[in-house]
């Protein structure tokens, strides 16, 4: 998962981003200095964004024999980036800015339209790709190449109005 490290250089405060690929166990796997735009290939940034350009430098360096399942915040995801990840046998599940859906998750209904625990989603036609909208308190946007809305499962969140925990339904891409 990318982390961010704020480092103090030379007793002035210097903000450097330390972007690592971690396995289960958190160790690092590969890591990048990133101190500006010009750290990624041009072409790459202008195909799958700054944030996928630096998710396809990260992978470069990781066997790709076995399946390999990374997880990736907003920033990182996209579906440019998901395309090129799946064809290297990488399937990347993560939040996902509106912007980066081709229009499709304007097509979802309003937050004010869902009830808390319901799920909203698309699969794309070759079925390699499914986004999800999923409203917790507030709506919280997923896209994966790996994961559904299906099976439902459950968690527990605190409910106000009622002052207690209370089972919220939960798509699978969630867990």
């Amino acid at each position: 998962m990318p982390c961010e490290t704020i480092l103090t250089i030379e007793a002035k405060p210097c903000r450097i981003k330390k972007i690592c690929t971690c396995c289960t166990r958190w160790a690092c796997l590969d890591f990048l200095i990133y101190t500006g735009a010009d750290r990624v290939p041009v072409e790459d940034k202008q195909l799958y964004g700054l944030g996928g350009a630096v998710a396809k430098h990260l992978v470069g360096t990781i066997p790709t024999e076995k399946v390999i399942h990374l997880f990736t915040d907003r920033y990182f995801t996209g579906l440019e980036i998901l395309d090129y990840l799946v064809s290297r046998n990488v399937y990347l599940t993560g939040t996902v800015m509106t912007n980066r859906t081709d229009g499709v998750a304007e097509s979802f209904l309003k937050d004010t339209c869902m009830d808390r625990g319901s799920p909203v989603s698309r699969i794309r036609e070759d079925r390699k790709t499914c986004l999800v909208k999923w409203k917790d308190k507030t709506s919280v946007l997923l896209l994966s190449s790996a994961f559904g809305f299906k099976p439902d499962g459950s968690c527990k969140r605190w409910a106000k109005e009622q002052r207690q925990r209370v089972d919220v339904k939960q798509p699978a891409i969630v867990w």
